[in-house]
């Protein structure tokens, strides 16, 4: 619908207001969708819904809703186990960031009971316990997650990618009382155990009014770019406001669809408002998006953590001169307390952004441990006074009395975690919190849950993990502090176990070993006494007097590496390097030390991963016979493994799942021809698979052969596993390490370019390695060319044995669908880590487990099969 249209449709809706929180979520709801009801509510990726259709939607949801409960046996929440009255029971929602899920959650909205929003990228033990918390029986899931609904409670209502509709008036047939609880979410508190915020219906209808209006940042007129997940409290809040300020929501899923397609999304949505966190930004940013892309943003929103002054002056170059900043600064229990907008022309300092000011009728203030009000200047403890705040926390009336106290005027005051201090102007300034929370890329972390965690894993006698901030980038992180009984204890294996267990962003980056955690001349554990940890994991080796070459070369490593320091004797991987880092640090070797770029291949790191060997190799040309094959471990009494890399990828990536591997299993990579030295590249699969053959032939020249490949890696195997078969030879085992099937249909389609860009992209791409490109752009040459030779590729099924290792990516449905094209012994296997990090440490472990088993399971098989043809 164009905006034309769209414009004629939409007659005048009250604005939100003050007064309109008496009214609740369902009432105000009402008065929106009799306003407009032809007006575009929201959109996703393949659906659009007017106000009516998104009303006929949550109608027949809440129906079915209806049904599931009434066929289970009623129950009531207490007093005793809510502490805050009796009313119905909580109701769970598990669903796909689309449409749907606003039509769902304005059902269970209308229903009367209090949604708790689950988030379906957290691990399903975990949110078993969440839902174990609150004893939640039902959940609203959409097909997708069903299954896992199911599992995780024993009602469940499925909304579906055809949903029923009903007539709207069914949404307010019985309404909610809007002082009932709404909404119920887990935070977290500083006594290890997550606290469950309850907020009532007004409070959502005030929160949706000062996010708006009250600050002047988006209108009913307004296209609201939702990229916040629901699960998240402020994406739950923001969906909640958008249907009650009467805008349109166009969502876009970030973590499924990635940061890099975000901003043409936007120019294409015409949206302008868009909301993120400081860590989305900063991805955006660096993502390239152009000025003329943005031109219809007219409010900026960033909340969620701590914003500094170059995030805003980065992002400020490429808004138009209209468009407002808005820095901002809200609560599970208060929903959005203060707003620092910035503006085209304001100058800022640098360091972290002010909060700013109050928004709508709140009203801040400072305490200090009595809860007497600071003097002017000095430091306290923040509060938050407004008409409507949280109710309390669910099952704790401890912690909602020690928190929340009701005042004579009606208003009710939130005592917060977080110190801060007012500026000469009146602007109040954060200075961290009370209890030990830490924020991690936007997620509020109790490290008592990671605690909780790492003691139940074997060989961890003690534990504490605590905040600290990163040298390199000052970003938060998490330190493990850990007693172990293991004889050789190690962080990354620790790492991995827990990322079986918790979040990604709840797994600590740094694991410190100590004999003893310190305590008190009381007993109690003495956090102040904790060792400052390393910088980084290195070798341990001391540093001798350097050359100036090393001191320059280590300079690079410490640049790519954020690290302030490195020893001659540290390994690049044992302090954190990857296959991007391996990239970046070649780029940087070319571009700022100039190195002849034919010089800084990243075999080196292979044959060098220490900085001393790596600088003295540097002096030499690397080896022309290792320019496609890089041998990662040549000894061993196994045969041979030969892993492709993507297109793109180089050999090196591979390094962390070697040295996960045994000791006896020798390993070469292949990577494509000309991406490190100057050539011309092979233009089809089956060309790229002969030279491939030609250089495992130098290492094995007869089978039974050992192939895997990653991502357009696995393609390439499998043409290598078709031509050997052909000429005669065994192949014991194919891995594809999470690639695409040989069928074009299956491949994400390539953004949206101009002609300009395109043009310019082709060209690009005919003098892929014929000419050495600066930066990092010659490794994105190779993967858009791996694009169009994945779109050509056709081949016969494939009659061997296979395994195909799955990660958990957006495409992997996509990338599962092999039947077609296997039709020997096959079989499938799912692991944690996402595309890319299923190479990198901690996942590495678990995909280096998925090869080692498989390997030994193949030579056992062609052992057998051998025996069988020429017995003894």
């Amino acid at each position: 619908m164009s905006a034309g249209v769209e414009k004629q449709l939409r007659r005048p809706v009250v604005p939100l207001n003050a007064a309109s929180a008496p009214d609740g979520v369902i009432g105000r709801f009402r008065e929106v969708l009799r306003a407009q009801p032809d007006v575009v509510a929201v959109t996703d990726s393949t659906r659009e819904l007017t106000f009516a259709q998104v009303a006929a939607e949550a109608a027949g949801v809440l129906q079915a809703l209806q049904a599931v409960v009434g066929s289970a046996p009623s129950r009531f929440v207490s007093a005793g186990e809510s502490g805050l009255g009796s009313g119905p029971e909580p109701i769970a929602l598990l669903h796909s960031h689309d449409a749907g899920a606003v039509c769902a959650l304005l059902a269970v909205l209308a229903s009367g009971h209090p949604v708790l929003v689950l988030d379906p990228r957290t691990p399903a033990p975990r949110l078993k316990l969440l839902l174990e918390r609150v004893d939640v029986r039902f959940c609203v899931a959409d097909s997708v997650h069903a299954e896992i609904a199911t599992d995780l409670v024993p009602h469940v209502a499925r909304t579906s990618a055809r949903p029923d509709r009903a007539a709207a008036a069914t949404l307010w047939l019985n309404p909610p009382d809007p002082s009932s609880a709404a909404v119920i979410a887990f935070t977290s508190g500083s006594t290890g155990r997550p606290k469950v915020v309850a907020n009532d219906h007004r409070m959502l209808v005030r929160d949706a009014w000062t996010n708006s209006y009250a600050t002047g940042c988006y209108g009913a007129d307004d296209v609201i770019a939702h990229t916040l997940p629901m699960a998240f409290h402020a994406g739950l809040m923001a969906t909640v406001g958008g249907l009650l300020v009467g805008c349109t929501m166009k969502l876009y899923d970030v973590r499924g669809s990635g940061i890099g397609g975000l901003a043409d999304w936007i120019e294409r949505q015409q949206a302008t408002v868009m909301h993120a966190s400081p860590a989305i930004l900063r991805a955006f940013v660096t993502s390239g998006p152009t000025s003329g892309q943005l031109t219809s943003l007219r409010s900026l929103t960033i909340a969620g953590e701590a914003a500094y002054g170059r995030d805003v002056d980065s992002v400020r170059r490429l808004l138009p001169a209209g468009c407002t900043v808005r820095n901002r600064y809200g609560s599970s229990e208060t929903g959005l307390i203060a707003e620092f907008a910035v503006h085209a022309e304001d100058v800022l300092a640098d360091g972290a952004l002010s909060t700013g000011f109050a928004v709508g009728d709140t009203v801040l203030g400072l305490v200090d441990d009595t809860g007497q009000s600071v003097l002017a200047g000095e430091s306290g403890t923040v509060t938050i006074t407004a008409p409507q705040v949280a109710l309390g926390y669910w099952g704790d009336s401890a912690a909602t009395a020690a928190a929340f106290a009701d005042n004579p005027d009606r208003t009710r005051t939130y005592l917060s975690s977080d110190v801060g201090r007012f500026d000469a102007e009146g602007r109040l300034q954060l200075l961290g919190r009370r209890d030990h929370s830490v924020k991690i890329r936007g997620y509020l972390v109790e490290p008592g849950e990671v605690d909780a965690a790492l003691f139940g894993l074997d060989g961890v006698r003690e534990a504490m993990v605590v905040g600290g901030v990163r040298a390199g980038d000052g970003l938060s992180r998490l330190i493990a502090y850990v007693v172990s009984s293991a004889e050789r204890p190690s962080a990354v294996e620790i790492r991995a176990a827990l990322s079986q267990r918790l979040p990604g962003y709840m797994v600590p980056e740094t694991v410190v070993f100590l004999d003893a955690l310190p305590r008190t001349d009381r007993g109690k554990l003495d956090r102040s006494a904790l060792p400052e940890p390393p910088a980084a994991v290195t070798t341990g080796a001391t540093k001798r007097e350097t050359s100036d070459w090393e001191d320059i070369v280590g300079s690079v490593w410490c640049k790519v590496l954020a690290l302030p320091d490195v020893g001659l004797n540290d390994d690049f991987f044992e302090l954190g390097g990857d296959s991007l880092a391996a990239q970046a640090l070649m780029a940087l070797m070319v571009s700022e030390l100039g190195v002849p770029a034919e010089d800084a291949a990243s075999s080196l790191l292979v044959q060098a991963p220490t900085l001393g060997a790596f600088a003295q190799r540097l002096r030499r040309k690397p080896d022309a016979e290792h320019a496609t094959l890089i041998p990662l471990r040549t000894t061993g009494s196994r045969p041979p493994l030969f892993i492709t890399a993507g297109g793109g990828g180089l050999g090196v990536a591979f390094v962390p799942i070697i040295r996960h591997l045994d000791a006896e299993q020798p390993v070469y990579a292949l990577q494509a021809h000309a991406l490190e030295r100057r050539g011309v590249p092979d233009w089809s699969v089956e060309a790229s698979a002969r030279r491939h053959i030609a250089s495992v032939r130098r290492v094995q020249p007869t089978g039974p052969y050992y192939l895997a490949g990653h991502s357009f890696g696995g393609l390439i195997a499998l043409e290598m596993a078709h031509q050997i078969r052909r000429a005669g030879q065994e192949v014991a085992l194919l891995v594809m390490l999470d690639s695409f099937p040989p069928d074009p249909s299956l491949i994400p389609a390539l953004p949206r370019r101009s002609p300009v860009a395109r043009a310019r992209e082709i060209v690009s791409l005919a003098s892929t390695g014929l000419r050495t490109v600066p930066g990092l752009d010659q490794y994105w040459r190779f993967y858009q060319q791996s694009s169009v030779l994945h779109r050509r590729y056709r081949c016969q099924p494939w009659p061997g044995p296979t395994l195909v290792v799955l990660a958990d990516s957006p495409e992997r449905e996509d990338r599962a669908k092999w039947a077609p094209h296997l039709t020997g012994d096959w079989k499938m296997v799912e692991v944690k880590g996402g595309h890319n990090s299923m190479t990198r440490d901690p996942d590495a472990a678990e995909t280096a487990a998925v090869l080692e088993e498989a390997l030994r399971q193949a030579r056992e098989a062609q052992a057998a099969r051998a025996a069988f043809r020429y017995p003894v």
